[in-house]
């Protein structure tokens, strides 16, 4: 009889020991999860110690395409300054802008805002200026501020960055080129920094390359000059085929053939690395480098042709909204990495805000801080991005997985798989509704959030808002004539 009784104990006890292995592992678990939280806890603290007394600097380099990066992916030697700065950075391999226009763009960067918020597309109005932005909070804190542009659709000259302490941009006629050069946008840049007040800085530099037109120095363009550009195929690009119903133009963009407009963009891009070169040395040489947070970024991409739109003010896949972004830390307080969450431009001001440890109004801020994201709690990043276009009106709302185009008419709508087919050529919405009922939720939540909300999107009886046109009138001759260079008028 001891036998069967020492066999019914050892039963009875099994499920004890069970329990008590399975409260040592789910406190094994909760343990690893507290030290994990500790750890990006004192992230945090090093990533804020860092930059307590740092100068910022951002680097807009305009319609450069995430994909035609080095540092992204792209085979050619396209960005060789940026891919060194990119190995001290923490680089963002999933940032999206709101919108794939310049003044609007800009605009979300310095406030937060989404454009069906702010209002800005083409120009600001001096009634439509959000009182908070990102050069008003550093005003605040301390910081003398200057902003740098070689694009008036990210100048004063268009009511774009008014709220810096000063402002170097200029028009000239179209027979002398269009707006600063790097080299003169650089010149000011140093001028700035050596008449200065000793002070914390902010100065947000935004070069013209390599947005059209093309003029960058021969020494880039003999680079890809008459060379097939990396995974060319004349098939993959449509200029005069559509998905969907789309205006055009009433004069069609004077776009050279393809694929020496890709060469030639190519060279561009390798123009603008040069001038961010030039932005390392500068800081360098006034000794400032590692005491400032340096990030590189830019206000939209640029499309071939790839889904029947050719430039990016109309676009609105990945060629045109997929964007870098590169955040580098003075003296590395933590290991930089590659990040793959979703983000977007509207993120960067209450980044850098939290990182300044700077009060911003949340009910105005539409961004979300990366700071914990940067710290390595990738759950923390948003989850999903926004992004609208013109001509017609359209959005696409994105997951971590899918994408959702939306135009007015519910029939042109189209559902990508990005991690099947990252260059958006399938629609799949026929097979996955739900996914794409799941993601227009997702577009109605933003939508009703909005100042001005796209409500003919919701209710397809809705009176849709008129569309935004570019200036044409009310603008100088000088200022007009930079415009149409830029493509902005015709």
């Amino acid at each position: 009889m001891a036998r069967p009784a020492r066999r019914l104990w050892w039963y009875l006890l099994l499920p004890a020991l069970g329990v008590l292995a399975l409260g040592v592992v789910q406190w094994g678990r909760r343990a690893d999860r507290s030290s994990a939280l500790t750890a990006n806890s004192e992230t945090v603290s090093l990533l804020r110690s860092a930059v307590a007394r740092a100068h910022l600097v951002i680097v807009v380099i305009d319609a450069a395409r995430a994909d035609h990066l080095g540092c992204y992916g792209y085979p050619r030697d396209t960005t060789p300054n940026i891919d060194r700065l990119a190995a001290e950075s923490f680089v963002f391999d999933n940032h999206f802008c709101q919108i794939p226009l310049t003044a609007a763009s800009t605009v979300s960067l310095f406030t937060s805002q989404f454009p069906d918020t702010h209002g800005v597309f083409y120009r600001a109005e001096p009634d439509s200026s959000p009182a908070f932005t990102l050069a008003a909070a550093l005003d605040t804190a301390g910081f003398r501020t200057a902003l740098f542009s070689s694009n008036p659709s990210a100048s004063p000259a268009v009511g774009v960055g008014t709220d810096f302490h000063e402002a170097y941009h200029r028009t000239r006629s179209v027979t002398e080129g269009v707006g600063f050069s790097p080299e003169a946008l650089l010149l000011c840049f140093g001028r700035w920094l050596e008449d200065g007040e000793p002070s914390r800085i902010f100065a947000y530099l935004h070069f013209l390359p390599p947005h059209t037109p093309y003029d960058q120095p021969d020494q880039f363009t003999r680079l890809f000059a008459d060379r097939a550009p990396p995974g060319f195929h004349p098939d993959a690009y449509h200029p005069d085929q559509f998905d969907f119903p789309i205006d055009a133009e009433p004069e069609p963009l004077d776009a050279p053939p393809l694929p020496d407009w890709i060469n030639l963009y190519d060279a561009n891009l390798r123009y603008a690395d040069w001038a961010v070169g030039e932005v390392v040395n500068t800081l360098t040489a006034a000794g400032l480098l590692e005491d400032t947070i340096l990030i590189v970024t830019a206000d939209h991409g640029e499309a071939f042709g790839e889904h029947g739109f050719i430039w990016h003010a109309h676009a609105i896949h990945d060629e045109a909204t997929r964007i870098p972004l590169l955040i580098r830390f003075p003296s590395n307080p933590a290991p930089p990495r590659r990040i793959d969450c979703l983000t977007q431009t509207v993120d960067l001001l209450p980044t850098l805000c939290d990182l300044f440890a700077l009060p911003y109004p949340a009910q105005e801020v539409h961004g979300r801080s990366l700071l914990p994201v940067l710290a390595g709690q990738a759950d923390r990043a948003g989850t999903y991005t926004v992004t609208k276009s013109y001509r017609p009106e359209k959005y696409i709302i994105r997951d971590r997985d899918h994408a959702l185009l939306l135009y007015r008419n519910p029939e042109w709508r189209a559902l990508y798989d990005m991690r099947a087919d990252p260059r958006q050529t399938r629609n799949i919405i026929a097979q996955r509704p739900e996914k794409a009922e799941d993601l227009f939720e997702a577009f109605r939540t933003y939508a009703q959030a909005q100042r001005r909300p796209p409500a003919c999107f919701l209710d397809p009886n809705a009176e849709p808002l008129p569309e935004p046109q570019p200036p044409s009138t009310d603008v100088s001759p000088e200022l007009r004539a930079h415009l149409k260079a830029l493509g902005y008028l015709r």
